[in-house]
Formats: structure tokens, C-alpha cells, sequence
């Protein structure tokens, strides 16, 4: 090789070397600033800032598009603008949009097992807005999901707690939408209010400060016609500091139904419960 194409080689060589260097450099810089924004994102939420959340994810989404962690976030905040709307067809609308940013977060990461789980979450989020075939189907779905999700991570709280409701709703099921399982489907997997509680202990044993955890236990023990345990269950709620929206408007639930249970709500912190 003449002199002058050796140096041009060992020059393309040099270029590759360093837009090679750039590429990862700017790798580097992109997933930066994503976790920094999910950091941010997971701030807000803690303090219960929906719309600066909202915000903050949408423009991510934007400008990192695809990626499940921010889609699974978004989802979370779209389906918390649902305690704040005030329409119906407005809390349809969001719900339906939160299940389909779930969806794209699947889509973007088949074993995220937290995104598995956010469709789950999104599906019960829409059964006061469908028909009851609908709700059938995504009962359905929603147990294939959270079992999933626990096949991927069965150290997921949330999970065991999406499972439990589904024991729960399916186990209180009436006639209309068993007649239409068995219709549509022949018929709808059991569920056991056993199956519910042991659940929503699971979730509790893995997260025992969130409130949604033991407000939906005290739910599964009134219909197992344990009161007592349910009350104790209840004012626990009372003791714990909110994680998020859901958990507080668990709280503010647990706190109705005990005064309409005729109990006082006044609760000193329980041990282990800040």
C-alpha cells in the first residue's frame, strides 16, 4: 500500500474510533438524563404533583420515545387525572388513554414486568367506564397480566395486590356478568375471597406501609364477615403516610367507612406504620 493511502486508512481508522467514542459518549448522556428524569418523575408522584408529573413525562416521552420505564410512569400519572376530572365521558376518555400508554410500555419491553402490571392496573381503571362484556374480557386479561407480572418479578407488591382484587371482584361477581363469562368464554376462572386475602397479605408482607394494601384487605375481611379484623385494618390506614394518590384517597376511603362503620377515627401511628 502506497504511503499516502496507508495515511488515509489509519486516518478513517481514527475518525471511526472517535465518532465511535461520540456514539457511546452521547449513550452515556441520553441515558443521564433519562434517569433524571425518572428521578424527578418519581418525585412528583410522591408528592402527589399530577400535573407537574404529567408534564415532566409527556415532554420525556417526546423526546425519548419508546421507553417503557417513562411510558409506565406516564400511564400512572394519565390514570391519576381521573380523581380530578369531572365529567364522565373525561374520565373515560383518560381511562382508555392510560391503557393504551400501558400498552405501548409492553410493547416497548415484553418482560418489564412492571409494565405488564401497569396494564393490569390501567384495565381495572377502566371497568366503570365499559359495557359488561367488556368488563369480562378485561377481567380476563387482567389476571393473564398480573400473573405474568409475578412470573417476571415476584417480588412486586402491586402484583400480588392486582391478583387480590381480582380474586375479590370475581368472587363478588354477579349473575349478569357470570351469565355473560359463561357466554362468551364458558365461563371465568374461580376466585376466592381466600385467594383474595392471601393475596393482599403477600402485598402487605412486601409493602406494609401502603395504605391501598390494607384498606382492600379490610374489604376482602368484611366480606368474610370479620369485622373486628377488618376495623383494625381500617384505622391502620389512618396511621400510614400516603406513597401516592391511590394511597390517599385509600385513606380518605378508610376514613369515611369507619365513621360509617361508627367508629372513631382519631388513631395514634401504629408501630411499624410511618
Amino acid at each position: 500500500m502506497v504511503p499516502h493511502r496507508i495515511f488515509r486508512a489509519a486516518l478513517g481508522l481514527v475518525f471511526a474510533g472517535l465518532l465511535g467514542c461520540g456514539l457511546s459518549a452521547g449513550r452515556a448522556a441520553d441515558s443521564t438524563a433519562l434517569a433524571e428524569v425518572l428521578r424527578r418523575a418519581d418525585e412528583l408522584d410522591a408528592r402527589q404533583e399530577i400535573a407537574a408529573a404529567l408534564k415532566l413525562l409527556e415532554e420525556a416521552d417526546a423526546k425519548h420515545p419508546n421507553q417503557a420505564e417513562i411510558l409506565i410512569r406516564l400511564a400512572k400519572q394519565q390514570s391519576n387525572q381521573i380523581f380530578i376530572a369531572k365529567a364522565e365521558a373525561e374520565k373515560k376518555r383518560l381511562a382508555a388513554l392510560c391503557l393504551a400508554t400501558a400498552e405501548c410500555a409492553v410493547a416497548a419491553d415484553t418482560n418489564s414486568a412492571r409494565a405488564r402490571l401497569s396494564v393490569g392496573i390501567c384495565l381495572a381503571k377502566n371497568f366503570p367506564y365499559v359495557d359488561n362484556q367488556t368488563k369480562v374480557n378485561y377481567s380476563r386479561r387482567l389476571k393473564e397480566e398480573t400473573e405474568r407480572a409475578i412470573a417476571l418479578d415476584p417480588k412486586l407488591d402491586l402484583a400480588y395486590h392486582m391478583l387480590a382484587r381480582w380474586h375479590f371482584e370475581v368472587a363478588e361477581m354477579n349473575f349478569i356478568l357470570r351469565g355473560i363469562a359463561k357466554l362468551v368464554y364458558g365461563g371465568i376462572p374461580n376466585g376466592t375471597l381466600a385467594d383474595a386475602r392471601a393475596n393482599f397479605e403477600k402485598a402487605l408482607a412486601l409493602a406494609p406501609r401502603r395504605v391501598i394494601h390494607r384498606h382492600q384487605l379490610a374489604q376482602t375481611l368484611l366480606a368474610l364477615r370479620k369485622k373486628p379484623d377488618a376495623i383494625a385494618q381500617l384505622q391502620h390506614c389512618l396511621a400510614l403516610t400516603p406513597a401516592d394518590k391511590d394511597d390517599a384517597e385509600a385513606q380518605q376511603a378508610a376514613a369515611k367507612q369507619l365513621r360509617d362503620l361508627g367508629v372513631a377515627t382519631e388513631s395514634k401511628a401504629l408501630a411499624g406504620g410511618q
